[in-house]
C-alpha cells in the first residue's frame, strides 16, 4: 500500500513537467500552430526552429486524489528546462520533431516522513504531414491552408525519491528508504491544422491533434488543441501568440496497484520561429 501510495505521487509529479514553463512551448511538445505555417517560397527545402514556452495551469486526478497547480507552482519546482521544435519542410511535406526536457526537484513532508523528489524528463514529439488544400497567397491576405499529420509522443520520466522518516521513540535512529524509478510509453497520434492568413504579415491558425486509444501502453485516449494569432515582423522571424489545451487518461498498473490519471492542462503560449534557411 505504501508503494501504491508513492507511486501516485510519483506519477503526479511527473506530469507536472508537461505543463510548465521551460525556456519547455506540451509539448510536448508540439503545441504551437505556427510550427506547420508553411509558405510559398524560392526553394524547394526549409528549415525552421521554434523555442516557446506554456504558461499553464493544470488539472490531475490521480486515483482518488485531486490535485491542483497554478503557472507559479509549478515553475517554483523547476530547476532548468527547454522546449523546442525543427521542421524541415520539402515542398508540401513536412517533417516537424519537439523536444522537451525539464529537471525538477521537489521537497514534501507527510506526517513524520520527509520525501525529497528528484526528476528528469524527455517528451520527443515527431510528426509526418503534408499540405492537402492551400488558397493562400504569399502576396496578399485570404484564403485557407489545411494540413494533416501523423506521428507519434514519446514520454519518458526518470525518478529518484528518498523518505526519511523520524522516529516516534526518542534515542531511536531515523529510518531512510531510496526509491529509483520511471515511466516511459508512446501515444500515437494524427493532427489537422488550418492557417488564415489576414495580412502579409499577420495571420491565425488553429492545430487539433488527438490519439492514444489504448494501443500498447498508450494513453486511453489523448487530445490537444491550440489556437494562435501568428506575427512576421521580420523575413526569417515569425512570434506565434496562443493559448493552448490539452487533456489525456491513462491507466498504469494492475488489479489493486492500477492507477488512472486524467490530466488537463491549459494557458497561454508564445515563442519565435527562426528560418535557418
Amino acid at each position: 500500500m505504501y508503494r501504491h501510495h508513492v507511486n501516485c505521487f510519483l506519477i503526479f509529479i511527473g506530469f507536472l513537467l508537461i505543463c510548465t514553463l521551460q525556456v519547455q512551448a506540451m509539448g510536448q511538445d508540439n503545441a504551437l500552430s505556427d510550427e506547420k505555417n508553411i509558405s510559398e517560397s524560392q526553394g524547394d527545402w526549409k528549415v525552421y526552429i521554434t523555442p516557446y514556452a506554456l504558461f499553464a495551469a493544470q488539472s490531475s486526478d490521480v486515483g482518488t486524489t485531486n490535485l491542483r497547480q497554478s503557472f507559479n507552482d509549478l515553475a517554483s519546482i523547476t530547476n532548468m528546462g527547454f522546449q523546442g521544435r525543427m521542421l524541415i519542410q520539402w515542398r508540401k511535406y513536412y517533417m516537424s520533431t519537439d523536444w522537451t526536457y525539464a529537471k525538477m526537484s521537489s521537497n514534501t513532508s507527510i506526517l513524520r516522513s520527509d520525501i525529497d523528489i528528484d526528476l528528469k524528463q524527455n517528451i520527443l514529439d515527431l510528426k509526418l504531414g503534408m499540405v492537402v488544400y492551400d488558397s493562400t497567397s504569399p502576396k496578399q491576405g485570404g484564403g485557407i491552408r489545411v494540413l494533416t499529420g501523423v506521428g507519434a509522443r514519446y514520454w519518458n520520466n526518470n525518478i529518484d525519491l528518498t523518505m526519511t522518516t523520524q522516529p516516534i521513540l526518542p534515542g531511536s535512529s531515523e529510518r531512510v528508504e531510496a526509491l529509483e524509478t520511471g515511466q516511459s510509453w508512446w501515444d500515437p497520434s494524427i493532427e489537422l491544422g488550418l492557417q488564415f492568413p489576414v495580412a502579409p504579415k499577420v495571420g491565425f491558425a488553429v492545430l487539433a491533434s488527438g490519439g492514444g486509444l489504448g494501443i500498447g501502453e498508450a494513453s486511453d485516449y489523448m487530445w490537444d488543441a491550440a489556437f494562435t494569432a501568428v506575427f512576421k515582423p521580420f523575413r526569417r522571424i515569425t512570434i506565434p501568440v496562443g493559448y493552448r489545451l490539452f487533456k489525456y487518461d491513462r491507466h498504469d498498473g494492475a488489479g489493486d496497484d492500477e492507477i488512472r490519471q486524467t490530466v488537463t492542462v491549459s494557458g497561454p503560449v508564445i515563442g519565435i520561429k527562426i528560418e535557418l534557411f
